[in-house]
C-alpha cells in the first residue's frame, strides 16, 4: 500500500501546484473555475489518502464524508466550467449557488448524520477495511452526480457544434475526447463499485490526475486559457513533487533534515522564478497588445483618411463640372446679350442726336430713360462676367507695387454726384504716407474698392457720413470703410459674401435692382491677394464697417490665379 499512499500524495501536491499556477495566471472566469476544479481534485486525493491511511474508524468516516462533499465540488466546478468555456463568459451568482447547493447540503447532512451515506466501516478477518453504504441515499447522490456530468458534456458538445473557428473546435475536441474515458473509469471505481466494494476508491484520484493533465495539455498546446509560461511552471511543480517524495521516503533523520531544507528552498526559489516569468510575460504581452492596438488605430485612421480623400476628390470633380457648366452658360448668355444691348444703345444714341428726324421733348425724355435702362442692362451683363471671374484660374492677377490713394481719389470723384445728392460727409487720409505701396493688381483692387465704397454711399442715409481709415499691423495693411447707413442684421452678416447673389431685406428695399454679387467678388479678389475681408454691424439703422486687409509684402514669392480657388 505504500506505493498507493505515495501516489495519492503526489496527486494532491501536483493538483495543488497546478491550481495555484492557473489561479495566479490570467484573471478570467474560466481560469478561476478551472483552478477550483483542480484544487477539488487535489483535496479528493487527500480525502482518499486519509481514509486509506488511518486505522481509526471515526477518522475514516469523516474522511469518507469529506470525499462525497468534494465529489459534488468537482462535478459542480466542471459544470460551471462548461458554461464559461470557451471565451470569457460570465455566470450569475445565483447560478453558482444553485450548482453548489448539493455540496452544501452534503456538508450539513453528514455533519448532523455522520452515517448518512456510509452506515458502517469495519475490518475483515484479514485486516481489509470494508464499508456498508446507505443505498437509497447513495443512489440520490449518484443520480445528482451523473446528471451534473451529463449536462457538462452536453454543454461542451453544444459549444463544439456552435463553434465557427477551427481553433476553438480543436480545443473543445481535446476536452471532450481526452477527458471522457478518464471520467468513466473514475466513476466506475468511485461511484458504482463502492456500492459493492470500497477497496479500489484510490483509483479515482489517479484518473483525476490524468483527466486534469489532458486539459492542461490542451491549454499548453492550443493556448485555451492564455497561460504562455505553463511549461516552466509545470517543470517547477515536478521538481517540488520529486523533492517532496524524497522527503517522505527518508532513511534517517539527517536525510530528512536535508531533504526538508532542499524542499523549502526549492519552493521559495520556484515561487520567485515563476513570479519573474509571469512579470516578464505580462510586460511582453502588454507591449504586444499596445503594438497591435496602435497598428489597428493607424490602419483605421489611414482608411478613414483615404475614404475622406476619395470623397473630397469626387466632390472636387463634381464641383469643377458644375463650375464649367455655370461658366459656359454665363459666357453664352453674355455673348448673346452683349451684341443686342450694344445695338440698342447705339440706336438710342442716334435717335437722341436727331439722326432719324427731329424729336420732341417727350420723346427725348423717353429716349433718355431707355438709355438709362440700357446702361443698367449693360451693368447686369458686366455682373455676369464678374461671376465668371470667380472660377479658379479664370484670370491672372497683374501684380505690381502701387499705392491705393489714387484709386480712392478716382472712386470718390466718380461717385461725387451720388455723394452730393445724399449730402454725405466723406473723410479719408490724404497723406501719401498713410497709403504705402502694396503688391496688388491695381485694376481689380480699384474694382473692389469701388464696390465697397459705392455700397457705403448707396445704402447710406441722407446727411450721413463715410469714414475711410488705414493702419498697418502684423505685416498687413488695413483699409476700414465705415458708414452711417441702414446697417445689417446680425443673422445676415454671415450670409453676406458667403453665397453669390445673397442680399438682405434692407438692401433689397433700398436698392431693388442690385444682384447681390458685389461682396462675393470683393471677398474672392481679396483672398486671391492673400488678404481678408470682413463686415460688421451693430444692427439695423446703425451703419456698417467693412475692413479690407492686404499683405504689406508679396506672399509666397508671387500671386497668381491659383489664389482665386479660395471660395468666399
Amino acid at each position: 500500500m505504500d506505493i498507493i499512499y505515495i501516489a495519492l500524495v503526489v496527486v494532491a501536491v501536483t493538483m495543488a501546484g497546478l491550481s495555484w499556477i492557473i489561479f495566479t495566471g490570467e484573471k478570467t472566469t474560466s481560469n478561476k473555475i478551472f483552478s477550483l476544479f483542480i484544487l477539488s481534485c487535489g483535496l479528493w486525493s487527500i480525502g482518499i489518502f486519509s481514509f486509506e491511511f488511518t486505522n481509526s474508524i471515526q477518522i475514516g468516516l469523516i474522511a469518507s464524508n469529506f470525499n462525497y462533499f468534494i465529489a459534488f465540488m468537482i462535478a459542480g466546478s466542471f459544470l460551471i466550467f462548461s458554461y464559461t468555456f470557451p471565451g470569457q463568459k460570465k455566470i450569475k451568482y445565483w447560478q453558482v449557488i444553485a450548482v453548489y447547493t448539493p455540496a452544501i447540503i452534503s456538508v450539513f447532512g453528514t455533519s448532523i448524520f455522520s452515517h448518512l451515506i456510509l452506515t458502517e466501516i469495519y475490518y475483515s478477518s484479514t485486516g481489509v477495511k470494508l464499508t456498508t453504504v446507505n443505498v437509497p441515499v447513495y443512489m440520490v447522490y449518484a443520480v445528482i452526480y451523473i446528471t451534473y456530468i451529463l449536462v457538462t458534456y452536453l454543454n461542451l458538445f453544444r459549444s463544439y457544434l456552435a463553434a465557427t473557428e477551427s481553433s476553438v473546435k480543436i480545443q473543445l475536441r481535446y476536452i471532450l475526447i481526452g477527458t471522457l474515458v478518464q471520467f468513466i473509469i473514475a466513476m466506475y471505481f468511485d461511484l458504482i463499485l463502492p456500492i459493492f466494494d470500497y477497496t479500489y476508491v484510490w483509483i479515482g484520484p489517479l484518473m483525476g490526475l490524468i483527466f486534469v493533465y489532458v486539459i492542461v495539455y490542451a491549454v499548453y498546446k492550443h493556448h485555451l486559457l492564455n497561460t504562455e509560461i505553463l511549461t516552466a511552471e509545470l517543470l517547477m511543480v515536478g521538481l517540488w513533487i520529486f523533492i517532496g517524495i524524497r522527503t517522505i521516503r527518508y532513511a534517517n533523520s539527517s536525510e530528512l533534515a536535508t531533504n526538508t531544507a532542499l524542499f523549502t528552498i526549492s519552493i521559495i526559489i520556484g515561487i520567485f522564478l515563476i513570479r519573474s516569468f509571469r512579470r516578464e510575460n505580462n510586460i511582453r504581452k502588454r507591449l504586444s497588445d499596445l503594438n497591435l492596438h496602435l497598428s489597428q488605430k493607424v490602419a483605421e485612421q489611414t482608411a478613414d483618411i483615404q475614404r475622406a480623400f476619395e470623397t473630397e476628390k469626387k466632390a472636387r470633380r463634381d464641383l469643377e463640372k458644375l463650375n464649367d457648366s455655370k461658366n459656359q452658360f454665363i459666357m453664352i448668355t453674355q455673348h448673346h446679350l452683349r451684341a443686342p444691348t450694344t445695338t440698342i444703345d447705339r440706336e438710342l444714341e442716334d435717335m437722341q442726336r436727331g439722326a432719324y428726324g427731329q424729336i420732341t421733348p417727350e420723346m427725348k425724355t423717353s429716349i433718355t430713360d431707355a438709355r438709362v435702362a440700357s446702361e443698367r442692362l449693360s451693368h447686369i451683363i458686366d455682373d455676369f462676367l464678374k461671376i465668371a471671374a470667380l472660377k479658379p484660374g479664370a484670370s491672372m492677377l497683374n501684380i505690381s507695387r502701387q499705392s491705393l490713394l489714387p484709386a480712392i481719389d478716382d472712386i470718390l470723384g466718380e461717385l461725387k454726384l451720388d455723394i452730393a445728392r445724399l449730402r454725405l460727409c466723406v473723410d479719408y487720409p490724404h497723406n501719401a504716407a498713410d497709403w504705402p505701396d502694396l503688391p496688388l493688381d491695381h485694376a481689380k483692387m480699384r474694382e473692389i474698392l469701388l464696390i465697397v465704397i459705392e455700397n457705403a454711399v448707396k445704402y447710406n442715409r441722407d446727411r450721413g457720413s463715410i469714414d475711410i481709415s488705414t493702419r498697418s499691423r502684423t505685416g498687413m495693411f488695413e483699409i476700414s470703410i465705415k458708414n452711417s447707413g441702414i446697417g445689417i442684421d446680425c443673422d445676415e452678416i454671415i450670409k453676406i459674401g458667403s453665397a453669390v447673389c445673397y442680399r438682405g431685406d434692407s438692401a433689397r428695399s433700398q436698392n431693388p435692382t442690385g444682384m447681390g454679387i458685389g461682396l462675393s467678388v470683393v471677398k474672392a479678389i481679396v483672398r486671391a491677394h492673400h488678404g481678408t475681408f470682413s463686415i460688421t454691424s451693430s444692427g439695423k439703422g446703425k451703419g456698417a464697417l467693412a475692413v479690407i486687409a492686404l499683405p504689406l509684402k508679396q506672399a509666397f514669392g508671387g500671386i497668381n490665379d491659383d489664389a482665386m480657388s479660395h471660395e468666399p
